[in-house]
């Protein structure tokens, strides 16, 4: 309990026990409150006044707090947002490099396989062309290098082009040698032959001639028969040969060796069939994979 004493103190009285004692307040605690109480509406002025200005100026604060940190939020959005964007164009870029690669890259193989196709029927066309020849002129030496050109056309075609090509380039290949083995075994025998013709004039008579013609061919359907006069028709030949005294030893002896084979014309002109026929399919399956069907 506070009291006034005469001398202008205050007093501050407490109970201990049954008694009462009392205690002087502070000097300073006391100028405090009366200058509160002097000034009470001159500070209750101020805090009107200045409430509202602390109470702005926190406004303020705060607002520019929250402004600031959306602006944080607001530029952290839209960094996430260029790098996402970034990321994205250069996966783009990345994704049009790979294509424009891939896209070089089959034009590339394209071109290849086209080259080495091309040279692979040009070799076989320029040898069977020389093969032909062989059959009228005996070889003037281009004949092994035309068959290597064949021979190492083949390869890139085998390297470069799809493995469904090599079925129809083994065939054409197979095809190719075999009209090749054929020209270099009897095309010598086949221009002794036509030799005959040539040299009729030799013979007395037309009838000589067919009497060499039959002679020849009764050997060879002995020969490849089998039968057992074979070599009494073998020297019944060679003595017809020797009515052509233009005829060579080499000449007449081709003749003889090519009797012992069957003839020539029907087995030519099977092997230029299925040659033509493996053209045919290799040029048909190379335009399919080249993509250039009608």
């Amino acid at each position: 309990m506070f009291s006034l004493t005469g001398r202008g103190e205050v007093m501050c009285s407490t109970s201990a026990g049954d008694g009462t004692s009392f205690v002087p307040m502070a000097r300073e605690d006391q100028r405090v409150m009366d200058f509160l109480r002097e000034h009470s509406t001159i500070l209750l002025t101020l805090f009107t006044i200045l409430f509202p200005v602390v109470v702005g100026l926190g406004g303020t604060w705060l607002g520019s707090h929250i402004q600031a940190k959306g602006g944080l939020a607001q530029a952290k959005a839209a960094k996430e947002a260029a790098e996402t964007a970034a990321a994205a164009t250069l996966q783009a870029v990345r994704e049009q490099s790979d294509r424009t690669a891939a896209a070089s890259h089959a034009a590339a193989v394209r071109d290849r396989r086209t080259a080495a196709i091309a040279d692979l029927l040009r070799a076989v066309r320029e040898l069977v062309r020389a093969l032909d020849r062989l059959y009228i002129h005996p070889d003037t030496g281009s004949m092994n290098g035309l068959y290597e050109a064949f021979v190492h056309a083949r390869g890139p075609v085998e390297l470069c082009a799809p493995t469904t090509l090599i079925p129809a380039t083994e065939r054409l290949a197979a095809t190719t040698r075999n009209l090749s083995d054929l020209a270099r075994d009897r095309s010598e025998a086949h221009r002794a032959r036509a030799r005959l013709v040539t040299l009729q004039h030799e013979l007395p008579d037309l009838t000589a001639m067919m009497g060499v013609t039959e002679a020849l061919r009764a050997f060879r359907v002995a020969a490849c028969a089998e039968a057992f006069d074979t070599m009494t028709l073998h020297d019944a030949a060679i003595e017809a040969l020797r009515q052509f005294p233009s005829i060579t030893s080499d000449e007449a002896a081709a003749i003889l060796l090519d009797c012992w084979q069957e003839e020539l014309r029907p087995l030519r002109d099977r092997l230029r069939e299925e040659h033509q026929e493996a053209m045919n399919d290799f040029i048909e399956q190379a335009r399919a994979i080249l993509g250039v069907n009608d």
